[in-house]
């Protein structure tokens, strides 16, 4: 018998074909304003942001200068109303802290310039009181009554003379409390001893002595 030819099936291949998909570049890369970034007030970056009015602390103001520059820096960080409100709050409350304690120095500072007034020999002592009012009297001599805006008298909030107007220089000298400064004290305090001796002298000048008037001259006798 005739041997059968064996016939070998050609093996099937196993590998799998795996077909790669490639986007292209207009595919990979996302279409410009599909997707719009959101800023925290929700509105789209980029986009301006009118803020309303700013509520602010009783006792303070705000400029339109100052309220500019806050809503431009919460512009520039995007915040929303809401956040930058609480900005605005943070910054009276530093305010508000920064103030107390700058009252507290000048506090300080006042108490310290009281004790040296009532110590000093020449103006302290028994006759501070006196020889203080003396000196207000002498320092207000020299000035102009003080007045507000709208034209109306300033009157003074303490001491002997509250409820009177206050002048000029008195009014800057309580405002800055220079008024309590020993020196100062002892300037006016000097003034006030000429003026009531009824002379005042100026540097290397004579005396000022009240002129005689046309009777007295000629009748050195009369009173």
């Amino acid at each position: 018998m005739a041997e059968a030819n064996e016939t070998t099936a050609p093996e099937e291949s196993t590998a799998e074909v795996t077909t790669e998909t490639t986007d292209s570049p207009e595919q990979a890369q996302p279409q410009a304003g599909s997707e719009k970034e959101q800023g925290t007030d929700g509105s789209s970056e980029g986009q301006a942001v009118e803020y309303q009015a700013f509520s602010i602390p009783d006792g303070y103001t705000m400029d339109k200068a100052e309220a500019s520059d806050l809503s431009d820096f919460a512009k520039e960080f995007n915040l929303s109303q809401e956040d930058a409100q609480k900005m605005v709050n943070k910054h009276f409350d530093y305010l508000s802290k920064n103030n107390v304690k700058l009252e507290a120095l000048k506090s300080d500072q006042l108490g310290e310039w009281a004790s040296e007034a009532t110590a000093d020999k020449e103006f302290g002592g028994a006759n501070l009181s006196e020889n203080m009012n003396g000196a207000r009297k002498a320092m207000n001599s020299f000035s102009q009554p003080a007045i507000d805006a709208n034209g109306k008298p300033i009157l003074s909030s303490e001491g002997a003379n509250k409820g009177q107007q206050m002048t000029e220089i008195e009014m800057l000298m309580n405002q800055s409390g220079w008024g309590n400064h020993p020196a100062m004290i002892r300037v006016f305090h000097r003034i006030n001893q000429a003026m009531s001796e009824d002379k005042f002298v100026q540097g290397d000048m004579k005396p000022f002595v009240k002129a005689k008037s046309a009777a007295e001259t000629m009748y050195p006798s009369m009173k």
